[in-house]
């Protein structure tokens, strides 16, 4: 197969962050569409063929020269397709697991492979498992491309209603005008200022606590979770009459948690990293539609009391999210990402937080496509040993929250992580009946 829409196209900055970082360890975004009257294996197939013509970066490898790299079009295979016998219901879990662990070939391709977890009952109950480099994939367009394939399962005859994507630059070339050309280092030099007064502080008061081991190796390991519907409501409409974004509100249940049962509930600072959507921000914004990496990774410090309140520390988090935002350090952090990524991997001195959350919000797609019903959709990122302890990727979906947990062998056993799950529940059930 051979293409030409790509050659050529080094790589963006966040997008060499995510090269760099699959180097020394597997980076991979796994999505899990759990199906029932899936479709079949040669339909899957040539539904993979028509998303590979649509989409550019669907068929690319990574071609590297010295310290640049680029996508690459001539000479990228097909998508490739696995399928798995279907014997017990949680056998999707092993093979997330095995896929979050293994490295994507980036210098073959395709940066994209897909299992097929299916039997004879298949009408009863399957999964497709989609494996992406982290380059060419965040939230929404992994969900967009999630929405296609599965309008495309229902009706092939459908497929000329995707046309085939021009290729778009890197997500800095989309960058407002402060944080493009000589303006943008004005911005960056401040930021970088915030961020040694903020180091500076979290050394001093972390001091005498706890420090997050380095590991030599750590394997990734799941453990995905549902919120009652009653729950999710209940918050969603709390967190709206309280002004609080969900999101803050994750942060503050999974930093409780850490903090509790790993850290016995000392006053330290921890650190977490919350996932920002790029795409509103643009200019001009970019429609899911378009594959790519367009978030930016923002850490922020937090110094627990003992005994915290969720609310009250998800309030807390929202005001320094708000400030983080209106100041534009998501671009920033975005422009320094390859360097900072350099620069860890290099000393691997540290571990990056105590925690991350990524939460995307609902997610678009349809309960039923034809005959086909969505029953879950599950999200995973890998992790590495210089990685945060505890990492979530939350949605919500059927009018439920989904948090994919993901935590390292080398941190901690299933028995371990279990209980800070149940943590994080317990916390967000009684959010609901908190007081002011």
């Amino acid at each position: 197969m051979l293409y030409r829409d790509m050659a050529n196209r080094e790589l963006g900055i966040m997008e060499k962050a995510q090269a760099l970082t699959n180097e020394v360890f597997p980076f991979n975004a796994v999505v899990v569409l759990r199906v029932a009257n899936g479709p079949s294996e040669e339909t899957l197939r040539k539904v993979l063929n028509i998303l590979q013509r649509r989409f550019p970066l669907l068929r690319v490898h990574i071609r590297k020269e010295k310290k640049r790299y680029f996508f690459e079009s001539q000479g990228t295979p097909a998508i490739p397709l696995k399928v798995v016998n279907r014997e017990k219901g949680t056998d999707w879990q092993q093979v997330v697991e095995e896929e979050l662990n293994r490295t994507i070939d980036f210098l073959k391709g395709p940066l994209v492979r897909l299992t097929y977890i299916t039997g004879p009952a298949r009408e009863s109950e399957s999964e497709i498992v989609i494996t992406f480099h982290h380059a060419i994939i965040d939230a929404d367009s992994g969900t967009n491309l999630a929405h296609e394939m599965l309008t495309l399962c229902t009706s092939l005859a459908s497929a000329g209603e995707f046309r085939t994507l021009e290729p778009i630059p890197p997500v800095e070339n989309f960058f407002p005008p402060a944080y493009k050309g000589i303006r943008r280092m004005g911005n960056i030099f401040r930021f970088l200022l915030r961020q040694v007064g903020d180091e500076f502080l979290y050394r001093l008061r972390s001091r005498g606590s706890r420090k997050a081991p380095i590991h030599t190796a750590g394997r990734c390991k799941i453990l995905p979770v549902k919120l009652s519907k009653e729950t999710t409501g209940a918050l969603c409409k709390e967190a709206r009459r309280k002004r609080i974004t969900l999101n803050s509100l994750m942060e503050a249940a999974i930093l409780m948690a850490v903090h509790k049962h790993i850290y016995q509930g000392k006053g330290v600072p921890l650190r977490s990293f919350s996932m920002a959507d790029l795409r509103p921000y643009l200019v001009p914004p970019l429609s899911e539609k378009h594959l790519g990496s367009y978030f930016a990774m923002m850490r922020f410090s937090v110094r627990m009391k003992e005994n915290p309140r969720v609310w009250d520390l998800a309030g807390e988090i929202n005001d320094l999210m708000y400030a983080s935002v209106k100041r534009g350090d998501k671009f920033a952090f975005n422009l320094l990402s390859a360097q900072m990524m350099k620069a860890l991997l290099k000393f691997k001195a540290f571990r990056m937080a105590t925690t991350a959350v990524s939460y995307t919000g609902p997610v678009k797609l349809e309960k039923v496509y034809g005959k086909t019903a969505v029953k879950d959709i599950h999200v995973f990122i890998s992790n590495f040993v210089l990685g945060p302890e505890y990492t979530a990727a939350v949605r919500l979906f059927n009018r439920q929250f989904y948090w994919d947990i993901l935590y390292l062998d080398s941190d901690m056993g299933f028995e371990e992580a279990k209980v800070l799950a149940d943590e994080i529940v317990n916390l967000m059930e009684a959010a609901v009946k908190e007081e002011d």
